[in-house]
């Protein structure tokens, strides 16, 4: 579902940079938000997960580091 929304433009942006252009950053703008807001939807999703006290996250977590290790110099 959409909703259509009214914006005043000041006459000067609208000169300079012309209707497309302000057309398709508005777009990208509400492209950014979407996507912040699904992270932001995403990241209080994982607030309920304790990775530091799971067991399989910690095996996970030291398979890693024995594969990587070698590329850190200790």
């Amino acid at each position: 579902m959409a909703t259509q929304l009214t914006i005043t433009i000041e006459e000067s942006l609208l000169n300079a940079l012309g209707k497309t252009e302000i057309e398709r950053s508005l777009q990208e703008w509400l492209t950014k938000l979407q996507l912040r807001t699904a992270a932001k939807e995403i990241l209080e999703d994982t607030s309920e997960f304790d990775l530091t006290n799971d067991p399989q996250w910690q095996v996970a977590r030291e398979l890693a580091w024995q594969q990587e290790k070698s590329n850190y110099s200790v």
